[in-house]
């Protein structure tokens, strides 16, 4: 690079085009979030439903959901053990309590997960908020060394 200092409209267009990068950034980040909730949900009802079938006695009629808020009458015939996905669409049979424990670590480690991207998203949000007064500055001398019409919307 050169060592003559860059004018003011083309520090403008990187500030604008590292603007959007960290915005293309956050919007991410905020799916992200929104599926890493939706995961945390779903432990969540697990390890409810596991609590709840602890309290219940084998051979009781109850509704297990068959998926679009639709219901099938099934007797439960053993509440010690339940049948927990371990991943890559892989489901084994666990003891209660350790598939309990097992769904516990996942909402822990889910829990971590939307935590440090919450810290990343907050980083980046400060970013583009510095970025933003830096083209406020810009337009502000612009708009004294003779009149642009302005780049920050």
């Amino acid at each position: 690079m050169s060592g003559k200092p860059q004018s003011p409209e083309n520090q403008a267009r990187q500030l604008i085009v590292a603007y959007q990068q960290y915005q293309a950034e956050a919007e991410s980040l905020v799916r992200e979030l929104g599926l890493i909730q939706m995961t945390a949900e779903g432990l969540d009802k697990a390890i409810s439903a596991i609590g709840a079938l602890s309290k219940a006695a084998e051979g009781q009629e109850m509704l297990v959901p068959i998926g679009s808020g639709s219901f099938a009458y099934a007797k439960l015939s053993s509440k010690d053990r339940v049948v927990v996905n371990v991943g890559g669409g892989v489901s084994i049979e666990k003891p209660a309590g350790e598939a309990m424990e097992m769904l516990r670590a996942r909402r822990n480690a889910i829990s971590e997960s939307s935590k440090k991207i919450n810290e990343a998203l907050a980083k980046i949000e400060q970013e583009m908020a510095r970025i933003q007064l830096a083209l406020e500055r810009l337009e502000r001398e612009l708009q004294k060394q003779g009149g642009s019409e302005g780049f920050v919307q």
